[in-house]
């Protein structure tokens, strides 16, 4: 569509121009069919941004293999005047998202700017996932990127980009009758024709201008938008056919020269054979000696009437005059040359050091077509797996891996055996992870079979073993990692001696060892100072935050997180942003900052998906599902979600659902899952991260439940940790302070007086935390502590106990909370009984007992009695005292 035909298109113009005026930077994703005018519609927003004085610019992703990683950012920065360049200087020592981040820079610097990325189905993963940063940060930019996509054509990497806040959507259907007939009488006055062009057309603007131009040579009119492509193809001469043929070798754009080159011509020469092609408008002129073809469609339709011999020899000339290790090797390959393999694999290489693992890998796996069985077949597989696996796509980089294992395994190569085994990192060893046990059963494979003095080798599939056993099934010994990291420091190879300390974390899960997990993430710490890799001192960071929260530090565990947030901005990777935001989101929940720790989940949540960390939407359940125990809120969304998970979870993970049952007021339904689960409490071995939360669980609804016979068994479970926090990782948050549920079974088992002396100790963690939320908790467990043991003025600590939480709770939002303390707060009737109420006052009012009896008809001694009970029950010692209590109580509303 010519500018000056452009016609309609009025609110989708006016949802862009709405974005450009917003204080804040946007991404709209617009798809169509091929032909609805995406093109078009960006070329009037840009049209209309520069008369607003926006800078704009324009970068297209290539449907040919042979562009380079990050080409239509290349594009734009060119466009820009900036340093283009900047994708090419990664070094060994970057990682990508600082290399984003220069990029973004650079766009930035041109704000207020519009950025169109032309065919974003064609775009290389590279680019996407800039694109899907830069879209994360758009917030506070005066920018609007605009992305043009086939409809129904997108991929994992665009519905990730999705998914974040900034990114609208606009899908572009078929113009109106109206507007199709005015685009049709820019070209003809027939009318005849015109309804004939709106009839077949069905709204496709370039449908209907192609059966327009048809119209001039023949009155029969195609009926699909192909076969129109083909039909004006058809109606050139055979020497232009041949041209736009040879044109289409080279992608959708060329230069000049380059066609030159290609069919052996002069320049000159060349330009008048390529007037009729641009006559057609098969062809459009794009910039001097610069040419495109006018849709994508007829580059597609001309490609496929080469033959193969001819498409072949087209493609061997091209890769003579290529101008970059891509492009040459796409066309080596599509020439079918026996220079297509190395020079794939040096594109490979080129694209790694540019930190573009997916267009590493996607050049691998290119390679790995051309590559018979064999050692270099083997280290390709290997390199594949290692850039699948940088890039995100773990599964992907697994299968790298067996296959890898499988090869060397037939070649008697034991070392690459162990190198395949060893290429996933960061896993552990609970049932989220999918892929442990098939990675452990291969480490096992593989040390069988490992030679002794291959120590660097056995320390590092020693600890992958360790990091992949089953907790359930494993026994809790912690010598796999204690071998890996005798060989490791004796080897003083820094991978292996980092990669057993990961597996002597995981080893070290049972609460016993939380001192030892402390001192291994100090040595961590240490290790990235002195090798200066800051993800080693993050990981040992979060591995002491991790014990300094289960030994409830509050100051220490402080101090950990002001060390992530400098860790995190320099890395200003995902996995690191991530696991900082989920322990922001845990401190504002236990601090009773509810929307606060809602608003974060949900942003780690996007983060981690970003970065395809595979424990992301785990880790948001466990959180937002404890969140909504607490607060009420999204109850039945996060039970429905809790229910999808434990269909696939271990044994007596039906408490988990249980509890979200509970609190979306589902008592009958919980109680047949507590029921169920109560026999399998026993399969979580206390050295599994799920062990101390599972049976915190069961505890909370046993007391729900009223049910007596496990507590002696989970409290004699709980009792050697009484002054720890429940907490499986810093990133899942507290479940409190195991001191509050020794003291809800303490109390099941008849025990109050231990039950009040453990929530004492729960009320002091707590202020210690500062998490006022578990505070109202055990003050109310407290409260029913003291009324279970009756002791000298009971029933006024019990009362002040349940005021306390009930102030917490209104002032917080704790509906659970509130709605137990109207069950259990005034049980036991009134403090005092009518008559005392009466005698209370009286003695307030300064009178006498034997003013008081008087007044009630009753004798001095009775009154006596009756003042030595209030005393008793209120734990009061003189009539001043009680005076004052009187007034207080009158102050509550009592």
């Amino acid at each position: 569509m010519a500018r000056d035909l452009f016609v309609g298109r009025g609110s989708e113009l006016a949802r862009i121009a709405g974005l450009m005026a917003a204080d804040r930077g946007s991404l709209l994703l617009v798809d169509a069919e091929p032909g609805m005018g995406k093109t078009a519609l960006a070329d009037e927003a840009v049209r209309r941004a520069r008369a607003e004085g926006w800078t704009t610019v324009w970068g297209g992703c290539p449907e040919s293999e042979g562009a380079p990683p990050y080409w239509p950012w290349i594009q734009i920065l060119r466009t820009l005047g900036g340093r283009q360049g900047v994708l090419a200087e990664a070094g060994p020592d970057d990682n990508r998202f600082a290399l984003f981040d220069r990029v973004i820079g650079e766009l930035t610097r041109a704000e207020p700017v519009l950025v169109v990325l032309d065919d974003l189905h064609w775009g290389d993963p590279a680019s996407l996932r800039l694109l899907q940063v830069l879209a994360a940060g758009l917030d506070g930019h005066r920018m609007l990127v605009v992305g043009l996509l086939r409809r129904g054509a997108g991929g994992e990497i665009l519905a990730s980009i999705g998914r974040e806040r900034s990114v609208h959507r606009l899908t572009l259907g078929g113009l109106g009758q109206a507007e199709i007939e005015r685009l049709a009488f820019g070209r003809t006055l027939d009318r005849r024709l015109v309804r004939s062009v709106v009839e077949r057309c069905e709204g496709n603007p370039f449908f209907a201008l192609e059966l327009l131009r048809l119209s001039r040579d023949s009155g029969e009119l195609p009926t699909e938008l192909r076969q129109v492509i083909g039909r004006r193809l058809d109606a050139a001469s055979e020497s232009t056919r041949r041209l736009v043929r040879a044109a289409s070798v080279l992608g959708r754009e060329f230069t000049l020269a380059r066609l030159a080159e290609l069919v052996e011509e002069c320049e000159e020469t060349l330009l008048d054979r390529l007037d009729e092609a641009v006559g057609r408008e098969l062809i459009r002129e794009s910039g001097i000696h610069r040419f495109r073809f006018a849709h994508a469609l007829t580059c597609e339709a001309a490609y496929a009437e080469l033959g193969l011999a001819e498409r072949r020899r087209l493609h061997g000339r091209a890769a003579d005059g290529a101008d970059g290790v891509d492009t040459l090797a796409h066309h080596l390959r599509q020439a079918g040359s026996p220079d297509a393999l190395q020079v794939t694999l040096k594109a490979a290489e080129q694209a790694r050091a540019r930190l573009a693992y997916e267009h590493a890998a996607f050049q691998l796996g290119q390679a790995l077509r051309l590559l018979p069985e064999g050692p270099q077949r083997l280290e390709a597989l290997l390199e594949l797996a290692r850039c699948e696996f940088r890039s995100g796509a773990v599964s992907a980089a697994w299968r790298s891996c067996r296959e890898a294992a499988d090869l060397a395994r037939a070649l008697g190569d034991v070392g690459s055996m162990a190198d395949a085994v060893t290429v996933i990192r960061g896993l552990s060893n609970s049932s989220a992870e999918p892929l442990c046990p098939e990675i452990n059963a291969l480490c096992r494979q593989v040390l069988a079979v490992l030679p002794d003095h291959e120590t660097v080798r056995q320390a590092k599939v020693l600890a992958q073993q360790a990091i992949t056993s089953n907790a359930f099934t494993s026994g809790g010994g912690t010598e796999l990692s204690e071998r890996a990291v005798s060989l490791a420091e004796a080897s003083g190879d820094t991978d292996a001696r980092f990669l057993a300390m990961q597996a002597r974390r995981v080893e070290l899960t049972h609460p016993r060892h939380v001192q030892e997990r402390l001192d291994n993430g100090t040595r961590a710490v240490e290790l990235g100072r002195s090798t200066g890799r800051d993800e080693y001192r993050a990981w040992g960071h979060h591995w002491r935050l991790d014990s300094f929260w289960e030994l409830g530090l509050r100051h220490e565990l402080d101090i950990e997180v002001d060390h992530l947030v400098e860790i995190a901005a320099a890395m200003r990777e995902p996995l690191e942003t991530w696991r900082l935001t989920m322990v922001r989101a845990c401190l504002a929940e236990i601090e009773g900052r509810f929307d606060d720790a809602e608003a974060l989940a949900g942003e780690a949540l996007v983060i981690g998906r970003r970065g395809e960390h595979q424990g992301a939407d785990f880790v948001h359940m466990v959180v937002t599902s404890r969140l909504a125990r607490l607060t009420g809120r999204h109850a039945e969304a996060m039970e429905r979600a809790v229910r999808e998970f434990i269909a696939q979870a271990p044994p007596g993970a039906g408490s988990w659902l249980a509890l979200q049952l509970v609190a979306s007021g589902r008592r009958d339904e919980a109680e047949v899952f507590f029921r169920e689960s109560l026999p399998l409490i026993g399969a979580f071995p206390p050295h599994a991260p799920e062990w101390m939360p599972a049976v915190a669980g069961v505890a909370a609804l046993c007391a729900v439940f009223d049910e007596h016979e496990p507590a002696p068994r989970l409290y004699a479970g709980l009792l050697p940790y009484a002054d720890r926090e429940i907490v499986s990782g810093a990133a899942t948050g507290s479940e409190g302070p195991i001191s509050y549920y020794l003291g809800i079974l303490a109390r099941l088992m008849g025990e109050p007086a231990t039950a009040r002396d453990h929530q004492l100790q729960a009320v002091e963690r707590c202020l210690r935390m500062r998490s006022p939320v578990w505070e109202a908790m055990a003050r109310l467990e407290l409260g029913k502590a003291v009324l279970a043991g009756r002791d000298h003025g009971y029933l006024r600590t019990a009362d002040e106990q349940f005021s306390k939480a009930g102030e917490l709770a209104t002032r917080l939002g704790l509906p659970q909370v509130l709605a137990d303390l109207a069950e259990v707060a005034r049980p036991h009737g009134p403090v005092l009984s009518a008559r005392e109420e009466q005698v209370a006052e009286l003695v307030a009012e300064g009178m006498r007992n034997r003013q008081i009896g008087e007044r009630l008809f009753l004798s001095e001694r009775t009154i006596e009695t009756h003042v030595r009970n209030i005393m008793i029950k209120l734990a009061l010692e003189t009539r001043g005292q009680i005076a004052k209590w009187w007034a207080e109580s009158r102050e509550r509303g009592r």
